[in-house]
């Protein structure tokens, strides 16, 4: 993100209103890294209040103690975010990211709900076992549906498939 922010928030006594602004346009994305450094961030900032800095909000002129920094967290940033800076006072709570394809590979973004589906459903080969598609991907995977594992399905040549859903065909890649 920016690292001269992050070196303000090292050692800095002072949360300027641009750290505190950055800080608060993240909580707009939903990419895995913005959240990971407004995290990682926040928890520097509560690691030098736990060891006696007194720092200063530009923003409002409040000198934090650890339990106000905790509740400006807790009122100003998802309650996930909140729940990893502060894990050992609050109930952690779980985030679940999807996979969107971008010009690098592929990009972790948070999930708006904890029912996206991964997978698609293509046939079932046996009692146990289904073929199916890794929606992000359209790798297809055969499913043991009885310890509900997935391996890549893997040609008879060593090459990974994608399934066409015109021709009802799986194809190598």
């Amino acid at each position: 993100m920016n690292e001269e922010l992050f070196n303000e928030a090292t050692k800095s006594n002072v949360l300027t209103k641009k750290l505190i602004d950055q800080l608060l346009e993240s909580m707009t994305y939903s990419s895995i890294s913005f959240i990971n450094w407004t995290i990682e961030t926040l928890s520097l900032i509560k690691a030098r209040l736990q060891r006696g800095d007194r720092i200063t909000d530009e923003v409002s002129g409040e000198v934090y103690t650890l339990y106000s920094f905790q509740q400006f967290v807790e009122k100003n940033f998802s309650s996930y975010i909140a729940s990893q800076v502060f894990k050992e006072t609050s109930k952690p709570e779980k985030i679940y990211f999807s996979l969107k394809p971008c010009e690098e590979g592929y990009s972790l973004m948070a999930a708006d709900s904890d029912s996206n589906k991964t997978y698609a459903w293509i046939s079932s080969l046996s009692k146990r076992f289904s073929l199916v598609e890794m929606i992000a991907t359209g790798i297809v995977y055969v499913k043991d549906t009885r310890t509900n594992t997935y391996q890549p399905f893997i040609s008879g040549k060593g090459k990974y498939c994608k399934y066409d859903k015109e021709k009802g065909i799986l194809v190598e890649i």
